[in-house]
């Protein structure tokens, strides 16, 4: 799982790859002592289905008490990058995973319409629990090893 130091070598690797495989951008965060860390996760799933090239970054900011102000920090940062690489997407299918529980029984579900909505404005395609393995697995690994 290369860091991404160069946004330039994400966008070229998913150049070489297939029309096939799928793109997935994600975010998680934990909070880590007086800090937030951030996880924002590239997902190249070659042809769909023959495994995947993680590419991934983290940013750690002064402590974000707000659930809500995190969460929107989330959803942010995954536009962000998604926005980064969307010209190099092309046809392939690509996806803006997120941490959100659309269960009202979980506080991330708070945000769920407000996110969205954020995602679709940008003209890209938003996916919430439990299909947003992006964002709920992958980044959330990640973010487990700081």
């Amino acid at each position: 799982m290369p860091l991404i130091r160069d946004i330039e070598e994400v966008r070229e690797f998913i150049r070489r790859a297939s029309r096939k495989s799928a793109v997935y951008v994600g975010c998680d965060s934990r909070q880590v002592k007086n800090h937030t860390l951030f996880v924002s996760v590239v997902v190249v799933h070659i042809d769909s289905c023959r495994g995947a090239k993680i590419f991934w970054k983290t940013e750690k900011v002064p402590r974000i008490r707000s659930l809500r102000q995190r969460l929107l920090e989330e959803v942010s940062r995954a536009v962000y990058l998604a926005l980064e690489i969307s010209d190099v997407v092309e046809d392939r299918p690509f996806e803006v995973h997120l941490d959100i529980n659309p269960n009202p029984e979980h506080n991330s579900s708070v945000i769920l319409k407000e996110a969205i909505g954020y995602v679709l404005a940008q003209g890209l395609k938003p996916v919430v629990k439990p299909n947003s393995i992006a964002a709920t697995t992958v980044a959330d690994y990640i973010t487990g090893k700081y």
